[in-house]
């Protein structure tokens, strides 16, 4: 009873009108629900297929992005999370087990890469795949290609989500530290982005700009000079954030099982709506969202009705 009070409460608080005289668009509605098995975790699309990382059942999950049927389903070992898909493989995190898994999507073949515990996040860019290790504070560089590990990196404590913004590799942080890392690949140079708050774990770039959430805000950045854009207080513990189908900024409050519509200017929250228990990733598909339950089993597609 004290949850459904709660959520009501936080949707009650987050609903602020789109702009005097205007009215935000039409809600999305919930078109399929998936059964994935307990915990899906990280989803990514590509190719006409979403890749979910299921972290009780340790399956990477390959379904058809339209309407979630199963194509394919590879042992990956329990706690996996994080996807990144390229065009020759899938890579997942598997963060109590330290390890980066890398799936061919020719042959289904699986190979294992130690990284360090707290394998948090996986990102491809600049030819590289980037890991984090929460626990041990290092910043991982692999070359896709050869499957070598080619630097690490180390700036701070608790690295956290990785995004590609304005031509450099962003790093988010836990707990108690205040700012992300921006890495120029070229270069290896390394520099501080003062947040103003802390854990600003899961940054994403959108439109050219760097959205983080926080466990209880999102705060929009300018990637070159890292300036603040803007901050706005919502839910309690916000984990993605990226741009959906109908223009908004969408944002997943786990602990309420709720998606936070913002507007691209990250000043004002349009709606919020329920979206699955422990709504976590978000991965778009044409006019629709796709969003995994991680206190649930099962990944959830919203439609856009505009």
């Amino acid at each position: 009873m004290w949850f459904r009070l709660a959520v009501l409460l936080a949707v009650s608080l987050a609903v602020t009108p789109l702009a005097a005289g205007g009215s935000p668009p039409p809600k999305p509605v919930e078109g399929a629900v998936v059964r994935t098995g307990a915990a899906p975790c990280g989803i990514s699309a590509r190719a006409g297929s979403l890749w979910i990382g299921v972290y009780e059942t340790g399956k990477l999950l390959i379904l058809d992005e339209r309407n979630g049927r199963l194509e394919a389903s590879v042992d990956v070992g329990r706690w996996a999370c994080r996807v990144a898909v390229g065009p020759t493989a899938a890579w997942i995190t598997r963060d109590r087990a330290g390890e980066l898994v890398r799936v061919s999507r020719g042959t289904g073949r699986v190979e294992r890469m130690k990284v360090g515990t707290g394998t948090f996040d996986v990102l491809l860019a600049h030819g590289s795949v980037w890991t984090t290790s929460y626990d041990h504070a290092a910043i991982v560089r692999i070359d896709a290609r050869t499957r070598r590990l080619t630097r690490v990196y180390k700036h701070g404590l608790y690295p956290a989500g990785l995004a590609s913004c304005a031509g450099r590799i962003v790093v988010g942080h836990g707990r108690a530290v205040t700012f992300l890392t921006s890495i120029d690949p070229s270069t290896h140079r390394m520099r501080r982005i003062d947040v103003g708050t802390a854990a600003p774990g899961w940054p994403v770039c959108i439109r050219g700009v760097v959205w983080v959430t926080t466990p209880d805000s999102i705060v929009r950045i300018e990637p070159r000079s890292g300036r603040v854009l803007s901050r706005l207080h919502v839910g309690e513990t916000l984990a993605h954030a990226a741009e959906g189908p109908d223009g908004l900024v969408w944002v997943t409050d786990k602990q309420h099982s709720l998606v936070h519509r913002l507007t691209l200017e990250g000043n004002l929250v349009v709606d919020s709506f329920a979206a699955g228990p422990g709504a976590f990733a978000l991965a778009r598909v044409g006019t629709s969202m796709w969003v995994t339950s991680f206190a649930g089993s099962d990944v959830r597609r919203f439609d856009h009705q505009g």
